[in-house]
This record gives structure tokens, C-alpha cells and sequence, in this order.
């Protein structure tokens, strides 16, 4: 990322040169004062910027850190970042999903990051729309799920969560498609 600032007055230009690990995926404001910025890039790296991208911090060993205590047994790799999800009640609130069953959330815009491990990969991820802790996940079964008697069936699941993560409870499987069903009040 390269920041241009014009000097008044002056043919000058000033710039300073901060270098990413590849290609922007995803660009997100967040808060309420337009001053602290997230990206994603397309290697599932974060990075943070808290004054309008002047400067930047890559989040990666900080969430590779906590999502280490996280980890499972026999689980070795926490993976990266697949997408990231701005709750529709709170921009602070975000969710980072990962790509082996590690998620994170932070409910600062990332200047505090909690790593979550659900036991399942996180495919989808919807939240409330006006519960700020709530939000339905669905993942895909795999055949490490099965004992070994019995047939492996690919299936997705969906679960749903009432304190951002922290527990979830089971909902359904062979699940195609879902939304939260809020009804508008008159």
C-alpha cells in the first residue's frame, strides 16, 4: 500500500511504502469514525490500519498466537483467513472465519482478537440482525466425523450461537440454505 499526501504549496510529494503479502481481497471500514481500517489479503492475512491507513499493522502472528490455545488434539495447523463479517448492529463487531476450523472475532476492529474453535469448519456465518451476540454457522460434515463402521456421508450442518461464539448449539443436518426469519415490527 502506498499513501500519497500532497505538501501545500510545493511541488513535493511525500509517500510512505508499507508492503502487503499479495493482493487485496477484501477492504473493510470499521467503527464509527471512519478511522480504522481491515483488509484481507489473497494469502487470508489481516492487516489493520487505525489512522485511515497512514500506517498498518499485519494482525497474523497475533492471531496465529491465539488461535494456537485454541487448537484441538491431534489438530496441528490453525490455517488462515477466508473471509471477514461485519456484524449489521455493531461495526466493531467482527468475525474472521478460517479454513481449518479456527475462527476469531473482535468486537474493536481488531485491537483485541478472542480465536474460536467450534470443532467444525465454519462454511457459512450469518448474524442476527439485531441481536448483536447472536449468529447461525453451518459446516460440512467430514469422514473423520464417522466411526469407522459406519459409511461416510457428506452433509451440511447448521448450529447457532447466542454469545458470539463461545458455545454453540446444534440445529440441524442435511441443511441447503438458511436465514435468520426476523419479522419486521409495525
Amino acid at each position: 500500500m502506498v499513501n500519497y499526501v500532497n505538501a501545500v504549496k510545493t511541488d513535493k510529494v511525500s509517500f510512505q511504502i508499507f508492503e502487503i503479502d499479495g493482493p487485496l481481497q477484501d477492504i473493510m471500514w470499521c467503527g464509527n469514525t471512519n478511522e480504522v481500517i481491515l483488509v484481507q489479503t489473497d494469502a487470508g492475512t489481516i492487516y489493520r490500519s487505525r489512522d485511515r491507513g497512514d500506517s498498518w499493522k499485519k494482525l497474523h502472528s497475533y492471531m496465529h498466537q491465539t488461535g494456537m490455545n485454541v487448537l484441538d488434539d491431534g489438530q496441528t495447523d490453525i490455517g488462515h483467513v477466508k473471509r471477514m463479517l461485519q456484524s449489521p448492529v455493531d461495526d466493531s463487531l467482527v468475525v474472521f472465519t478460517g479454513t481449518n476450523g479456527i475462527n476469531w472475532v473482535t468486537e474493536d476492529c481488531g485491537a483485541n482478537l478472542r480465536a474460536l474453535n467450534s470443532g467444525k469448519k465454519v462454511h457459512e456465518f450469518h448474524f442476527h440482525p439485531n441481536q448483536r451476540q447472536w449468529a447461525l454457522a453451518a459446516g460440512w460434515t467430514s469422514c473423520a466425523d464417522f466411526n469407522d463402521d459406519e459409511p461416510c456421508e457428506i452433509y451440511k450442518e447448521l448450529y447457532v450461537t447466542k454469545d458470539l461464539g463461545q458455545t454453540w448449539q446444534f440445529m440441524k443436518s442435511y441443511v441447503f440454505d438458511f436465514a435468520w426469519g426476523v419479522t419486521k415490527k409495525s
